[in-house]
């Protein structure tokens, strides 16, 4: 009783004080002095062969990190772009001591990671195996093999890579950026296509890591249960044999500023919305004092869900699931830019929204309370980020490479807290500069050519970041029609009167999905009318599995068994309708409107739409070829595309052999190995 009453006493007590004093509630509160941050202490050291050492002892976990890293300049690589990487994925695949296959073994054993890159190499595990970590990293460093097969195989996996990014608009992007900001012979600009991988030898990978894998131009940082005696005393016995050598370094002009603006574009007719980026080259090296300001800028702008784009563009006006803006750090040169994936019918009002806000940045002085809440935000996340040990070790490694002062981190917050709102509109004056802005699109130029040639003329541009020609754009064909374009795909197929004639089929195919070790088997059958059947199966086990036999729709699997109802067994009756799907179309001619003839990929193409759906022919051969269509996620509206790469003749009909799909990041290939028809087909298989 007497703890509620104690209670009670204070809540009157704060009630009774509360209604005494007076609260200015119309402005912010004065922030309190920056605080100095607590940063893990390191110690260093520099081995005779220039090797210079980092060490962030922590003993609460019997764990420790190694990470090696070159300083070195970027590198131009020409008509052999990708060969960097090849030589850095290409150095842990086995030494003279180890295959690959044992080196992975031994990895996996000590339950350890081990990776390498172009300009780095990763080893952590449990601090028992210490001694073997380093043996590893050393061993790879001096010995390393470059075995052929592996070469091989890691050209094929970049390959493969390529052709799923020739229709990732992200990538695409992201290629088109850099080789109109910089240009294509220039590190940050030029684009590594299949044509440049194919001609890298393994001559390549072994003359780059001779001449910049270097332990005068390296540094390493390790993290965990080891002193800085111990680190020592090992490093220097493991990589004495590591030799220092003379390396090249590569000077590169200041990427200028275009004296106006531009609207670059890459046609993606087959794209369902548009991605679009605004920005520029900025010149912002490291330890600059326009850092933390800007850093503040963009906070406000774009920085996350509070900003003020992803406020107008997604909260107001809905165009997007999300506006962002950013910026880069860089010695040579870094961008400033913001961008969102948005509807094609809105890409036009879209880029008004972002010159809106990017001006409001530059003219109009940002409130108290955004300039406090970007603050706040800002030196949070700092704050989180010393958390973890790494951070000391990074803040080490940057003083280092960059020349810094040695107590620039911890001066961070005091940095920060000094932003003025003056601050952020001079830097956003001098950073986010709307006139002569970038602005980049991947899109469906037939959709939104019209609306960016308000803000200029459109250069058109391929994947690979190379100039083209305009579009060509749709037309009505004369005498082509809907019932046509159906008709010449029945025809080409085998016949209307071929296709009406097969009552079952049973085809039997195989999905492949990079990254996914086996392969999935599909196995879809029909019966009509009213059977229907497709299973998913992998090593032996069956993943998933659906049946429709005479109004009833069942399904069994991994998830276990239900009945289907609703819309789900209606999508099952229509699939059981009839053996070729497609012949449905004709039945319900009004659901489709035929829009013209255009060029997809170099063909020449009929375009059909249904609803979201858009369904590209190609002219010559009157056969399907892409299909482009929205479907909704938790995360968003996903594009998918449907390419049919290869058509087969099966019992007389012309079926698609290679289909190849892509929903958002996730790419797969469908192949079909075998099919059946009519009474070949058992009815087994629907049970």
């Amino acid at each position: 009783m007497k703890k509620y009453i104690y209670s009670l006493i204070a809540v009157v007590a704060a009630f009774t004080l509360t209604a005494q004093t007076t609260i200015d509630r119309s402005s912010a509160p004065t922030p309190g002095p920056a605080r100095v941050p607590t940063i893990a202490s390191y110690e260093s050291f520099e081995l005779k062969n220039g090797l210079k050492v980092f060490v962030v002892e922590d003993h609460k976990l019997p764990r420790i990190s190694m990470s090696l890293i070159l300083d070195r300049d970027p590198i131009v690589e020409g008509d052999k772009a990708g060969y960097v990487s090849i030589a850095g994925d290409l150095l842990g695949a086995g030494t003279a001591n180890r295959t690959k296959a044992e080196l992975d073994e031994e990895v996996d054993f000590m339950g350890a990671r081990f990776s390498t890159s172009a300009s780095s190499m990763n080893v952590g595990g449990l601090s028992k195996y210490t001694d073997n970590l380093i043996e590893i990293m050393a061993d790879v460093l001096l010995n390393p093999s470059f075995p052929a097969e592996e070469f091989d195989k890691l050209k094929s996996q970049m390959t493969s890579g390529l052709k799923a990014n020739a229709d990732d608009p992200d990538a695409i992007s992201g290629n088109l950026r850099g080789a109109t900001l910089y240009g294509l012979e220039h590190p940050y600009g030029e684009v590594m296509t299949e044509a440049t991988v194919e001609a890298v030898t393994i001559e390549d990978c072994k003359n780059y890591f001779s001449t910049y894998f270097r332990p005068n131009i390296a540094y390493m940082v390790v993290i965990g249960d080891i002193t800085t005696k111990d680190a020592k005393k090992k490093l220097s016995k493991a990589l004495k044999g590591w030799k220092a050598a003379e390396v090249p370094s590569h000077d590169y002009d200041k990427t200028a500023v275009p004296a106006a603006g531009r609207i670059v574009m890459v046609d993606k007719p087959s794209a369902v919305q548009s991605v679009v980026w605004l920005g520029n080259v900025i010149d912002l090296p490291q330890g600059h004092p326009d850092i933390e300001p800007l850093r503040v800028a963009n906070q406000i702008l774009g920085g996350g869900m509070s900003g003020r784009l992803f406020t107008n563009l997604r909260e107001d006006k809905a165009f997007t699931y999300g506006a962002y803006s950013s910026f880069g750090v860089d010695q040579l040169n870094s961008t400033f830019g913001a961008s969102a994936k948005v509807r094609n019918e809105v890409t036009d009002s879209a880029i008004v929204e972002f010159l809106y806000e990017i001006g409001r940045m530059r003219t109009e002085e940002v409130s108290d309370e955004d300039l406090i809440a970007a603050k706040a935000s800002l030196s949070g996340a700092f704050g989180r980020s010393l958390e973890s040990t790494s951070s000391a070790a990074n803040f080490a490694l940057n003083i280092a490479r960059y020349g810094l002062p040695s107590d620039y981190y911890n001066n961070y917050l005091a940095r920060l807290e000094a932003v003025t709102a003056e601050d952020v509109m001079r830097v956003s004056k001098e950073y986010m500069r709307t006139e002569n802005l970038t602005i980049s699109v991947v899109g469906k130029a037939q959709d939104v050519a019209a609306g960016l040639a308000a803000f200029g003329t459109v250069e058109y541009f391929n994947a690979e970041g190379q100039t083209t020609d305009a579009p060509t754009f749709l037309f009505m064909p004369e005498g082509v029609t809907l019932e046509t374009v159906f008709g010449n795909y029945y025809e080409a197929m085998g016949g209307v009167e071929a296709l009406k004639a097969l009552s079952a089929i049973d085809m039997k195919a195989h999905l492949e999905i990079p990254g996914m070790p086996g392969k999935i088997k599909m196995r879809t059958a029909k019966m009509t009318p009213g059977k229907f059947m497709m299973e998913q199966s992998m090593q032996g086990m069956t993943v998933m599995k659906m049946t429709y036999v005479d109004g009833v729709g069942k399904q069994s699997g991994m998830q276990g068994k239900k009945d289907l109802e609703g819309e789900e067994l209606e999508e099952l009756k229509e699939q059981a309708a009839y053996v070729v799907d497609e012949l449905a179309w004709m039945e319900d001619l009004e659901s489709f409107t035929f829009d013209g003839q255009t060029l997809m990929d170099g063909k020449a193409v009929y375009q059909v739409s249904e609803g979201d759906k858009t369904m590209y022919f190609d002219v010559a051969t009157g056969l399907f070829y892409k299909s482009t269509e929205t479907t909704e996620t938790p995360q968003g509206d996903m594009a998918v595309t449907t390419t049919i790469e290869e058509w087969g003749e099966f019992g007389g009909v012309k079926m698609p052999k290679v289909t190849k799909q892509s929903a958002g990041q996730q790419q797969f290939t469908i192949i079909v190995d075998s099919i059946e028809f009519n009474e070949d087909v058992k009815s087994k298989l629907f049970k």
